[in-house]
């Protein structure tokens, strides 16, 4: 189960993250614009969408290529969501499965975000 963090721990992580995952100028990880990604933004429709099946127990985030730049050796990724539900099978070595749609799209950060650490 998730925990809430605080602000000040928060910032602390993402700096971390950022300081071992940096290029010259920031993050190694770009924007199909040429932005340093900091984070996606997840609409609430897909959310909901997701969350209103009952069987949903949370949601699956998948790190991908982002299409834009499918084949090429950029650095410029994208996250892929669902739903997980329970894995009916005992002996499989997943604890949920999907059976639902599967969202991508997701605008990057920035500029589609708040700042997480003023």
């Amino acid at each position: 189960m998730a925990s809430i963090i605080d602000p000040e721990s928060a910032k602390s992580l993402i700096q971390e993250y950022q300081q071992q995952n940096s290029s010259e100028g920031g993050s190694g990880i770009k924007t199909t614009e040429g932005h340093f990604l900091h984070g996606y933004f997840l609409d609430r429709e897909s959310l909901e969408t997701i969350l209103s099946n009952p069987n949903v127990k949370g949601v699956s985030l998948h790190l991908a290529k982002h299409p834009d730049s499918k084949g090429s050796e950029h650095n410029h990724f994208t996250l892929l969501w669902t739903g997980a539900e329970p894995n009916p099978d005992a002996g499989a070595k997943a604890k949920f499965v999907n059976k639902g749609a599967i969202f991508g799209g997701t605008p990057p950060c920035p500029t589609n975000c708040p700042d997480i650490i003023p």
